[in-house]
């Protein structure tokens, strides 16, 4: 049987918009080269005056050959006076590096399935995943590989197919939603463990179901209270990670975001969460009355793109509550720019997503980091990890 290749509609609907892009790939990025593409690029003679400044060899191995030296502008020297790039104008598509060549298109393999997706780093992808209509149409084909493969985990795909017909078909609230995927991921971890049968996973998917249809999750939820010391501690600790991370953080783009965190402080210049959230409520949310599915299809995508809960330690908690705090973090910028702005427009909305992503899905340290933050900041449970998401009592 042939191998299957999944792809949602915002991948076929991509295209690179070059010169126009807000925050283009071929500046403050790691640009590495494989061996075939740097010997081709330093040979070509419409390109080897350039090469000769351009690259340093790593010779990690033949796919990490040379690295791009950005000029002091923190720009490739391949892009020209129209922001484009000399390699693609002069030696074609082909000729770029695989880095160049893909980004921001990526892939996970599960049992023989290759989901393909987008990097949300990219602002024209943020775009097309938070506003196109028709971006979560899925296609599905074969791939005409008739490999082998080991089958993913039978708890790994109940729980991915579940989550998503949690936050799809029962007519929650995105927070609502989160909640009870939490409470799914919870016993999928015991399966995980070999504590509960398999079996186990469709009765608690069941009985939430049920619990939704009787309003028992939404007011579960509306009964977690308002904690906003642990959300300071997270937003301060995350926040400061990720000025430190972040390729791109004296650029004016995350400068404009860090002024408008700066508007909330208080005298004494802290951070003061109760600010925030009042913001989300009086600001943020009147500007997203018209894209009143914005985290809807922010939960969607991440769901889809890291196959969750999927995640390198295996443990479907970690991936639950990186999710909640991922929507945590954003929701606090949306409410400073919101508040900076007396509203949203839609490129502040993808600003506040792409900026975020840019370090989340590109430093694997930054991940193990803001989980250790969690743990430390006692989110240790799904009402503990929920109360993020809370802004008022």
């Amino acid at each position: 049987m042939d191998n299957l290749i999944i792809k949602p509609s915002y991948v076929t609907l991509f295209n690179c918009i070059g010169a126009a892009c807000e925050d283009s790939c071929c500046s403050d990025w790691t640009i590495t080269f494989d061996k075939k593409s740097y010997k081709n690029t330093i040979k070509n003679p419409q390109l080897a005056a350039i090469a000769k400044i351009a690259f340093v060899e790593i010779k990690t191995d033949a796919d990490r050959w040379a690295q791009i030296k950005l000029n002091p502008q923190g720009t490739c020297p391949f892009v020209n006076e129209h922001k484009l790039c000399n390699i693609h104008a002069k030696a074609g598509e082909k000729a770029l590096s695989d880095t160049c060549r893909t980004y921001p298109r990526t892939h996970n393999i599960f049992g023989g399935t290759k989901y393909e997706s987008l990097s949300l780093s990219c602002p024209e992808v943020a775009r097309l995943v938070l506003f196109n209509q028709d971006a979560f149409q899925f296609d599905v084909n074969t791939s005409g590989i008739k490999r082998q493969s080991s089958p993913s985990p039978l708890w790994l795909e109940k729980t991915y197919e579940y989550s998503l017909d949690l936050l799809i078909n029962l007519g929650l609230d995105w927070q609502q939603a989160l909640m009870a995927i939490g409470f799914l991921i919870k016993v999928s971890d015991q399966v995980r463990q070999d504590e509960l049968p398999i079996s186990e996973i469709d009765k608690r998917f069941q009985q939430l179901k049920l619990f939704a249809e009787s309003k028992l999750i939404t007011e579960q939820y509306q009964k977690i209270p308002y904690t906003p010391q642990p959300q300071m501690r997270a937003f301060l600790s995350v926040h400061d990670q990720l000025c430190k991370s972040h390729s791109r953080s004296l650029r004016p783009r995350f400068t404009s975001l860090n002024e408008a965190i700066a508007l909330l402080c208080n005298e004494q210049n802290d951070y003061q969460i109760d600010a925030l959230n009042n913001a989300w409520d009086e600001y943020a949310m009147p500007a997203l009355v018209n894209h009143p599915d914005l985290f809807d299809r922010y939960i969607l995508y991440s769901i889809y793109h890291n196959h969750f809960p999927f995640i390198d330690t295996q443990q479907p908690w970690v991936a639950f509550r990186l999710l909640v705090l991922d929507c945590f973090m954003v929701r606090c910028y949306l409410s400073a720019v919101a508040y900076k702005n007396k509203g949203l427009s839609e490129s502040d909305i993808v600003m506040c997503f792409q900026i975020y992503h840019v370090v989340r899905q590109h430093q694997v340290k930054f991940s193990e980091g803001i989980n250790e933050t969690l743990q430390e900041c006692g989110i240790d449970s799904i009402p503990a990890a929920m109360s993020l998401l809370k802004t008022a009592n």
